[in-house]
């Protein structure tokens, strides 16, 4: 930077020039603050920079020849002014290119074109070079935040969101097949796997009623899985006659009963059967049966 000065070294007239622009410039931004003043001048912050140095030097050389006296006073406060003048037009000048470059942005349409209240483009000739650096940098900020914030779907629309409905368990509904799934099962159907309980499937054999109601005849014992008193008096022919007791059932017994020999026994009213001593006195004495010996 310094180099860059050097190499453009002001006469003290010329400064004197970029002082008087440098008072004007801030001027007439106070009063278009939205939007960048155009500048006169090439590399006007260069300039900026040797005045400054210029009255800082002047101002110093002063005080070392004469000390402080009213001419050091006039010096440093015109040296105070124009630093206050930097000031405030960086700030003004810094406000109305950000406003500028946001605006720009914004009104620019999906496919970048400027919408009909465009705002009007800056001429880079009459603004400093560091200037359009600050201008540029904000651009790629803009677009940035843009992008974050999906600022041309917001005002310009753009693909809906796809919201996926929530699954509410169970097998998937026949809408949720697509026709390509439905061509590769027409032509490969798919195997359907019947789900196997935990117990044995009885195969129950193919009988009508009357089947049903002649086994039962034939064989009642099977309807209830019991043993009937007829077939306890064919199993107790071959006990002895003296620890028998003959009885008759005199009550129904809903479930079977159980003997001395673990077998189940289903008792009906009216049935005469041979029992042990001790199970028909018990018989008897609950009321089930009662003695039938001849």
């Amino acid at each position: 930077m310094i180099d860059e000065v050097a190499s453009l070294r002001l006469s003290k007239q010329q400064l004197i020039k970029v002082e008087k622009a440098l008072f004007e410039l801030t001027r007439q931004q106070k009063s278009s603050q939205n939007v960048p003043v155009e500048i006169a001048l090439p590399n006007f912050w260069s300039s900026i920079h040797q005045l400054l140095t210029h009255l800082e030097n002047e101002l110093a050389e002063t005080i070392r020849n004469e000390g402080m006296n009213a001419k050091t006073q006039l010096q440093s406060r015109r040296l105070g002014v124009a630093r206050t003048s930097v000031s405030d037009l960086t700030r003004m000048r810094m406000n109305a290119f950000t406003q500028h470059a946001i605006l720009t942005n914004l009104v620019k349409g999906p496919n970048g074109n400027q919408n009909e209240n465009r705002v009007p483009p800056l001429n880079w000739q009459r603004h400093d070079p560091s200037e359009r650096a600050y201008y540029t940098s904000l651009e790629r900020l803009v677009e940035k935040y843009k992008n974050e914030v999906s600022w041309n779907n917001m005002l310009h629309g753009g693909n809906p969101i796809q919201i996926k409905k929530p699954s509410l368990g169970g097998n998937a509904a026949l809408t949720e097949f697509n026709d390509l799934d439905n061509e590769d099962e027409s032509v490969n159907p798919p195997m359907i796997s019947v789900p196997q309980s935990s117990q044995e499937i009885w195969d129950d054999p193919e009988l009508d009623e009357e089947d049903r109601i002649r086994q039962m005849d034939e064989f009642p014992e099977r309807a209830t899985g019991a043993k009937s008193s007829t077939s306890l008096n064919t199993t107790s022919s071959g006990k002895s006659n003296s620890d028998m007791k003959r009885i008759r059932i005199i009550q129904d017994l809903m479930d079977p009963i159980i003997d001395e020999d673990g077998t189940a026994i289903q008792l009906t009213a009216g049935e005469v059967a041979n029992f042990s001593s001790l199970m028909a006195d018990t018989l008897i004495a609950a009321g089930l049966a009662e003695s039938a010996e001849v």
